[in-house]
């Protein structure tokens, strides 16, 4: 499988040779792997968890716990491995049948990336479920690996996006996973630690976050877009990464813009609403830049507004839900049948 090493090529020489050390120890499953370095064991251990976020095909190893022994100078890491060399091709071949699948569709897109990152976020959101009860329990290691992503069908933040690092590379779409906190409210602590991405394409840097874009909205399931190709200072509304990353400032290939589904003004949701009144679904990002949609209550105040008019000028009678992103400025109306 294709894969890209991002946070290798961002390293130091002796960081870039730590690194090698403890990838070729992890590929041959050895039960110690030593690491001569002048390195402190906390950077030693970054090194360690940068090999695990650039290498998705490590599920074989407990991603939540890092074993070392030794002091600056002289390391001997002792990783968990969670499967034989047997179960590993095993799995792995398991996991290359899901990927085959999702590519006899992938393939006919190569041509657009947008559409083909698209579809990619999109079997990740529809086939994953968010494991909330590995968050009870202990050693529920395939939850943070693309064991519980792609083959459980249950993962939490870090496989989810493991597994979209690794459809994305196998398709040519550079991809990272990105380690930080994310909170609505921006309070973070020590439980609000995240896992996202960052992609790059048609030159490009956008974040995404595909947990958080398998919402549940007033009862009703759907997949998402409020963080499908976002900026930096978008993401920063509701997440803190933790490392230097890649600015993105781009907008062009984020969701709402390339839909067509920004608005700027009361009138403009409007007209967006009446066009799209006979569809599902209608979500759209506010654009507070020409004076309106300064506040949440101003965000839901002109969407139950707008909606009510197209219903009387259209003289419809259609039951449905809002839902709205407060952070993102992001509103959505579901239809109901």
């Amino acid at each position: 499988m294709r894969n890209e090493r991002y946070y290798y090529s961002m390293m130091q020489p002796e960081e870039k040779r730590v690194y090698r050390l403890i990838y070729d120890g992890l590929k041959a499953r050895e039960e110690q792997i030593p690491v001569q370095t002048p390195f402190f064991p906390e950077l030693v251990e970054e090194v360690y968890l940068r090999v695990l976020y650039d290498n998705p095909l490590f599920f074989h190893v407990n991603q939540t716990t890092i074993q070392m022994m030794g002091q600056p100078g002289f390391y001997v890491l002792l990783p968990q491995y969670l499967y034989s060399m047997a179960e590993i091709q095993a799995v792995t071949r398991e996991i290359r049948q899901v990927v085959n699948r999702v590519g006899e569709k992938a393939r006919t897109m190569l041509s657009n990336e947008f559409r083909l990152e698209k579809y990619l976020h999109d079997s990740v959101v529809k086939s994953v479920a968010y494991d909330y009860d590995s968050l009870k329990k202990k050693d529920c290691w395939n939850a943070h690996s693309i064991v519980g992503a792609f083959l459980e069908k249950r993962a939490v933040c870090e496989g989810i996006a493991k597994a979209f690092k690794l459809l994305c590379n196998e398709y040519e779409i550079k991809c990272i996973v990105v380690l930080g906190q994310a909170d609505p409210d921006q309070h973070y602590t020590d439980d609000s630690y995240h896992a996202w991405n960052l992609v790059k394409i048609q030159g490009e840097s956008y974040h995404v976050d595909p947990t958080w874009d398998n919402l549940f909205d007033r009862g009703i399931g759907h997949i998402s877009y409020d963080y499908f190709n976002v900026t930096t200072e978008a993401i920063l509304k509701d997440h803190l990464p933790i490392g230097t990353l890649p600015e993105c400032t781009a907008t062009r290939l984020n969701y709402f813009h390339a839909t067509g589904s920004i608005v700027r003004s009361f009138n403009e949701l409007a007209l967006l609403i009446e066009k799209r009144i006979h569809t599902g679904k209608i979500m759209f990002q506010a654009d507070d830049s020409q004076g309106e949609f300064q506040t949440s209550d101003e965000l839901y105040q002109k969407t139950t507004m707008a909606l009510d008019w197209i219903y009387q000028k259209l003289r419809l009678d259609r039951p449905c839900a809002l839902a709205f992103n407060e952070a993102q400025k992001i509103g959505k109306i579901f239809f109901r049948s």
